[in-house]
């Protein structure tokens, strides 16, 4: 066919283009351009173009208009274009294509590579709103779309978008961005930008690669690990990615991922501060370049390492031409990369690499509608901190589904998986061949092929890694304890009152304010629940509350002991209804010491010994070290509201310390506000990141993944658990010279507790060289031997007809209220959520058994439903469980262990879990079980109602 005139014009037009292609694709404004070619383009085609750029972001919507140009054969198409680029702010760029002076364009690479690097620090710092009336190079959709992600998705995702728009706003961009942090007095962003050299006031010149290297490695979001000895010719550079988009990777992090290339399932084991995270970015882009139609999973285990990961290693690591396909979704329903009601299923659709919280993809493994995905649908998922995958953890029931699939449909296309642990731990296990046996079953569990550390190079891997100093303090008890004497001769008095009542089965121990004594009291609390003898389970549950007491009143003062058993105590007078004869009698036992109590408060000579080692410990560490920043790990939300109190009431500690709480997100039994929100974690997170805290006093919830390597000493006050743990804690510390510290009291065992996991350390790396020296056929023997067990177990839970059993169980089950007897409903009643949440769907159920309290804005957020209260008994007030807020109605959700199960011609029964009760309830279905009744429903964003 004949080519026609107005065709050939235009072929060197397009072949310009083509020529330009890459440079067009990472500076114009698509979207913005498209709306300017009204006569090269069609309405819906500029339609499709915004489309795109919202949802796969500006590279991908670039490469659609250029697609769309290019098909373009009228001979008023490129002289347009060009105009809509000087309309749409890419001035630079259209004198490239069609210059109009001799002067080119200033080069603004370095710029942009520079602010690649530095961009996970700039985004936590700047505040984007402020400067947007400082940046006139923005056009007004532009400032318009950052104050609206603002408003959505909160500062730091609105940050990312005004970095990604004033790239492409011409060579002037990175002096603007300069003038503006300068005029709104931002000093911390514009140091950051500019190495912490500052700059002259009219000018600044491009940064060097020194410059860049120096910006990295002072970067405290950056990497662990990766502080660079210059005089080590031994060890590379890793400055900043390549020009090709190449990851530098030291030789031990390539020898940990060589198999996983390869497409081998593995375990990697290695050490905190390693640098792990950077292997699974490296390994995530090497998967895509040999499987361009492959979609990855990164698994994190909780909310705030979804994002920790995205900004801190995934966006830097990447090319910005990657950063479109990068997403991100956790329980708490935040997304960096999408627009806030994205559904998991088109995140799947849209993204290549998704970072998420496991229990999301278990969701939608098990789902039955349109919302459901597969395992077919990913090539590679990663499961960060792996040694998780066991019992029921949701990492474990994915790969159960993973592992039934391998053995009953091997011709179905399942997911590479790649595990990520610095311990898998030995389970407990007081022998070498238990230990074996504990990793064996890991891996297992994994599907894995092998458990992979650094053995060519591990010198280099122990001089980047390095340990901390490790100490250990031991104090003496006290000398004379009158508050804790007084403890307990109110609980002897309360133990007269459950001997009335007749002989138990078994005696207290001797030593209150123990464990053992805390089994004893749960045991106690228990059988009085299933015998329904109010007065023994209401009085175990007051002695609970003493152990408690004494618990605290030997890690912290004696002041904070009395505040708890107050607060308690002001909470059961406040109850209006079901407070009997030992309700009264249990209230006057407290009320007859009060005074007493209070006054041994206020003598400091009988205080806790082990807060003054503490005190001494943390003046130690902020005075001998500049810039000191540390984490203090204790056992419970309430200790560390506790010490948070007694900091600032130290004038030697408030004085060199600036500390806050990291705490889980629950909701506590007595205070309410004894919780954090998603958003409050992050928060204290980043202020102890930059400096503006140095000290956190968390629980467990920090020992995993949180990554700032300023943080140069940590110490465990009273907590022991297991090697892992210690393990996790440890590596916290990650500064030069850096100090693990474990104070405790003499009397708890704990300095011997610390001596056993360390001798587990070493038992679980020596039971790591055993597995990896067993022969191939050896191994894959004890791998497929468990795996046929997990396959055994899984069929008979599944089994349709141990379903039907179970569901015919429940039937004439009834639950009663733990704690006054009171009957609740038949759990038959019942229906499951998510394959999780027992829910009552009868409105019927909160008007006359039970009570709902609803909080004035929702706890927690979830991509399907919102915790937004708690529902407790109407008679006595006993926790039955939390209100959930799901497709427009509010459900009670109710918590097996706060009920006892009673069932004509069986014992009573009290599960911990729902998975123990023996009984199973139908799925919620919304169109038959909303017409049980008028349920509640929330119709406040129901436009159209």
């Amino acid at each position: 066919m004949p080519t026609t005139e107005s065709e050939t014009q235009a072929q060197p037009e397009k072949e310009l283009l083509r020529v330009f292609k890459e440079k067009l694709v990472q500076h114009i404004h698509p979207a913005a351009v498209g709306r300017f070619c009204t006569a090269s383009l069609l309405e819906k085609d500029q339609e499709e173009v915004k489309r795109k750029e919202d949802t796969a972001g500006l590279q991908a919507a670039a490469e659609l208009l250029l697609e769309k140009l290019l098909q373009q054969n009228n001979p008023g198409w490129f002289p347009e274009f060009v105009q809509a680029l000087r309309q749409s702010g890419s001035e630079h760029v259209a004198e490239d294509l069609c210059p109009t002076n001799t002067a080119p364009p200033a080069d603004s690479s370095p710029y942009r590579q520079l602010l690649r690097i530095v961009a996970p620090g700039l985004t936590q710092t700047m505040m984007a709103v402020e400067l947007l009336p400082h940046l006139p190079c923005l056009m007004q959709e532009d400032k318009e779309q950052i104050y609206q992600t603002m408003k959505t998705h909160g500062n730091t995702r609105a940050a990312d978008v005004l970095l990604e728009k004033i790239v492409r706003c011409g060579p002037e961009w990175f002096k603007e961005l300069c003038k503006a942090l300068r005029s709104t007095g931002d000093d911390k962003s514009l140091d950051l930008l500019l190495d912490r050299r500052g700059t002259d006031q009219e000018e600044v010149k491009p940064a060097d690669a020194s410059a860049m290297k120096a910006a990295m490695l002072d970067d405290p979001n950056l990497d662990e690990g990766y502080e660079e000895d210059v005089e080590d010719a031994s060890v590379r550079d890793m400055s900043a990615i390549g020009a090709d988009g190449s990851i530098p990777m030291r030789d031990y992090q390539l020898e940990l991922a060589e198999d996983v290339l390869k497409g081998a399932n593995n375990v990697i084991c290695s050490p905190t501060n390693s640098g792990k995270t950077r292997v699974a970015v490296y390994i995530c882009k090497d998967h895509l370049e040999k499987n361009p139609n492959g979609k990855v999973l990164v698994m994190v285990n909780k909310v705030h390492l979804v994002e920790q990961h995205y900004q801190k290693q995934f966006k830097p690591l990447l090319l910005e031409s990657l950063h479109s396909q990068l997403g991100t979704i956790s329980g708490e329903n935040y997304s960096s990369a999408e627009e806030e009601h994205i559904s998991f299923k088109q995140l799947v659709e849209q993204k290549k690499i998704i970072i998420l919280t496991a229990q999301i993809l278990e969701n939608h493994l098990a789902r039955t509608d349109e919302e459901k995905v597969e395992l077919s649908d990913f090539s590679l998922m990663i499961f960060d901190e792996c040694h998780h995958t066991k019992k029921e953890n949701v990492y474990n029931k994915i790969m159960g589904r993973v592992i039934l699939q391998k053995f009953f449909q091997p011709d179905r296309l399942r997911p590479q998986i790649v595990g990520f642990t610095a311990s898998p731990g030995v389970g407990g296990a007081r022998t070498h061949a238990k230990a074996v046996s504990h990793i064996l079953q890991i891996l297992a569990n994994l599907d894995a092929s092998k458990i992979k550390t650094a053995e060519k190079h591990e010198d280099e891997l122990q001089k980047v890694v390095g340990q901390p100093k490790r100490e250990c303090h031991i104090t003496n008890e006290r000398h004379a304890d009158p508050f804790g004497d007084e403890l307990k001769k109110m609980m002897q008095k309360i133990h007269r009152m459950i001997d009335m009542e007749g002989p138990g089965e078994r005696g207290p121990p001797a030593d209150f304010g123990t464990q053992m004594y805390e089994q004893w009291v749960v045991e106690m609390e228990k059988q009085g629940g299933m015998k329904s003898n109010r007065c023994v389970q209401t009085c175990a549950e007051h002695l609970r509350k003493y152990n408690d007491a004494l618990v605290i009143n030997d890690t912290l003062r004696m002041s904070d002991a009395f505040q708890y058993l107050k607060e308690f105590y002001t909470k059961e007078s406040d109850r209006q209804d079901g407070f009997d004869e030992t309700d009264r009698k249990l209230a006057s036992i407290f009320s007859e010491s009060f005074f007493h109590l209070e006054k041994l408060t206020k003598k400091s000579q009988y205080e806790n010994p082990n807060l003054e080692a503490l005190k001494e410990k943390l003046k130690q560490e902020c005075e001998a070290k500049e810039g000191a920043r540390g984490i203090l790990y204790t056992k419970t939300r309430q200790s560390t509201a506790f010490l948070l109190s007694w900091i600032r009431n130290t004038p030697e500690l408030n004085n060199l310390l600036r500390a806050d709480q990291l705490t889980g997100t629950g909701t506590g039994s007595i205070s309410k506000n004894n919780h954090m929100t998603p958003i409050k974690q992050r928060e204290v997170i980043r202020q102890f990141r930059e400096g503006e805290l140095n000290l956190l006093i968390a629980t467990t919830v920090a020992e995993e993944g949180l990554d700032i390597k300023e943080c140069n000493f940590v110490i465990r006050y009273g907590l022991v658990t297991n090697e892992i743990a210690m393990m996790q804690a440890s590596g916290r510390a990650r500064a030069e010279d850096s100090t693990y510290t474990l104070v405790a009291g003499g009397k708890t065992g704990a300095g011997q507790r610390e001596e056993n996991n360390l001798y587990k350390v070493e038992m679980m790396h020596r039971a790591i060289r055993y597995i990896q020296n067993m022969p191939a056929d050896q191994y894959h023997q004890e791998i497929k031997k468990r795996q046929r067990a997990i396959c055994s177990e899984l069929r008979a839970r599944n089994n349709p007809g141990i379903k039907e059993r179970k569901q015919a169980a429940a039937s004439g089950t009834f639950l009663h209220c733990k704690k006054c007897n009171q009957k609740a409903c038949d759990a038959a009643e019942l229906r499951l959520i998510e394959g999780a949440h027992h829910v009552h769907p009868d409105p019927e159920f909160l008007r006359n058994v039970g009570k709902a309290d609803e909080a004035e804005e929702p706890l927690q957020k979830f991509q399907e439903w919102s915790r937004i209260g708690s529902v407790k008994c109407r008679k006595c007030e006993q926790d039955w469980g939390m209100l959930m807020l799901h497709k427009g109605m509010n459900l009670p959700c109710l918590s097996v262990k706060n009920f006892t199960l009673r069932k004509q011609g069986i014992p009573p029964r009290r599960p911990k879990k729902w998975k123990d009760s023996g009984i199973a309830v139908a799925e919620f279905d919304y169109a038959q079980d909303i017409e049980m009744g008028d349920v509640a429903m929330d119709t406040s964003e129901d436009d159209d109602l």
